[in-house]
């Protein structure tokens, strides 16, 4: 490459170094000798001229005369710039080495600190173990060591932990019970339909005449009243269950001093069917009011019973008995009216096959009661009897307990009636 610095002499006012044995020797190691002599032209045949071609290889060749005589003083600025730059290469190095190793040594401080953190930890949980290891060991000593107190302790412990287990079995059995409580109303309502089920199936065997089985359905109307209470009793002992259409009015002054709601929860708790008879029950077609003003009277007072017994029970009754009976209630009020109020209240109705003949006007004795219950249970085919009766009359109470031995004997059984029942759209009224 062509060298462009200006051919210039030395600096003004610099003086010239003096030569030594050491730079003359430095000298001739690294430079060519250099004549100073002009170097003459080359001789030839032809007459010597200055051309324009041999004027400029002639300054060619001055100039790299120049610049041998500089080459020491080049070489060592060169030097010092390769000397410069390297450094600054190095020190850009040296500041990203720095920078890197600040940050490695902030993550390292980091994870020295967690590390102690951790070993903090475990020792702590180390002494800790170490701590219940030794009152382990501590109450093992004071449990086998001997004499009275060790036996004392021993018990002690042995008895806690049965009692420990006793609570706890009585806590699983209180939690199963309340489980069972919470929901007991879907539980019983479920219960039910499945026994009125069976019950079902069951009278449909005994209509086509494929079991000698026979079916009492024993009502008692009116109460609860003052023997309602002993009927329960009676029932519970002998295993037998029956049906209370019950009215909140009805009959008042014969009740006695009793607790009806009481009694009707137990009715219900001891399995029997607890229904709907109205809650005035005044079907005198002269002074009552059941029938005598209108359908909207008559389904009032069939709502204020349902709602009374809903109250006390906790269940929904649906089957309906008209006081009176049907026949009287359809000569009062149209039947089709009748019928379409009972439907939107959610009932069915029944009225009875036989009929103890136990009323106000009558009152018959026990034994009256037992005969008429026995003799026109015989006449009823296919052998599934509704037996009407009331539950405020002492000689009924005497007369029914006389009667479920004797109608046991014929082969009946005491079942409460259901709604789903096969009596219920097939009970036609024998005897009254």
């Amino acid at each position: 490459m062509e060298n462009n610095r200006p051919e210039t002499g030395p600096a003004p006012d610099m003086e010239p170094v003096p030569e030594t044995e050491e730079t003359a020797e430095v000298r001739t190691s690294t430079e060519e000798p250099v004549s100073v002599t002009p170097e003459e032209p080359e001789q030839t045949n032809a007459p010597h001229e200055k051309t324009p071609h041999s004027d400029k290889t002639h300054r060619k060749k001055h100039r790299r005369r120049k610049r041998r005589k500089e080459s020491p003083v080049l070489g060592i600025i060169n030097a010092v710039l390769l000397l410069l730059v390297g450094l600054g290469l190095a020190g850009c190095a040296y500041t990203g080495y720095r920078y890197i190793t600040f940050s490695t040594e902030s993550y390292d401080a980091q994870i020295t600190e967690m590390k102690a953190q951790t070993e903090s930890v475990r020792t702590d949980m180390e002494n800790l173990q170490r701590k219940l290891n030794e009152q382990d060991e501590q109450m093992r000593a004071d449990l086998h060591q001997t004499g009275e107190k060790g036996a004392a302790a021993a018990d002690a412990l042995s008895a806690a932990q049965t009692a420990n287990e006793q609570l706890l079995s009585r806590n699983n059995e209180l939690k199963t019970r309340v489980g069972f409580l919470e929901n007991i109303r879907e539980n019983a309502v479920a219960l039910r339909e499945e026994y009125a089920g069976k019950i079902r199936k069951l009278e449909d065997k005994i209509v086509a005449g494929e079991s000698s089985v026979k079916i009492c359905y024993w009502s008692f109307d009116d109460g609860p009243g003052q023997m309602t209470g002993a009927i329960l009793d009676y029932c519970e002992e002998n295993g037998i269950y029956v049906t209370f259409f019950t009215s909140r009015e009805a009959n008042e002054t014969g009740r006695g001093d009793v607790d009806e709601p009481a009694l009707m929860r137990r009715e219900t708790m001891l399995g029997h069917s607890v229904q709907n008879h109205s809650n005035s029950h005044q079907y005198s077609k002269i002074a009552g009011n059941l029938y005598t003003r209108g359908i909207d009277s008559f389904k009032e007072q069939v709502r204020i019973q349902d709602d009374w017994i809903l109250e006390n029970t906790g269940f929904k009754a649906d089957i309906f008995r008209f006081p009176g009976g049907s026949a009287w209630a359809y000569n009062l009020i149209p039947k089709e009216q009748l019928l379409g109020a009972l439907e939107e209240l959610g009932y069915c109705h029944i009225d009875w096959t036989c009929d103890v003949m136990d009323n106000l006007h009558s009152n018959p004795d026990a034994g009256t009661v037992y005969a008429r219950a026995t003799w026109q249970s015989k006449q009823i085919d296919p052998p599934i009897v509704v037996m009407l009766s009331h539950d405020w009359n002492m000689n009924t109470y005497y007369g029914f307990m006389r009667a479920v031995p004797a109608l046991k004997e014929q082969g009946f059984i005491f079942l409460p009636l259901f709604s789903q029942s096969w009596a219920i759209d097939n009970t036609v009224i024998r005897f009254s």
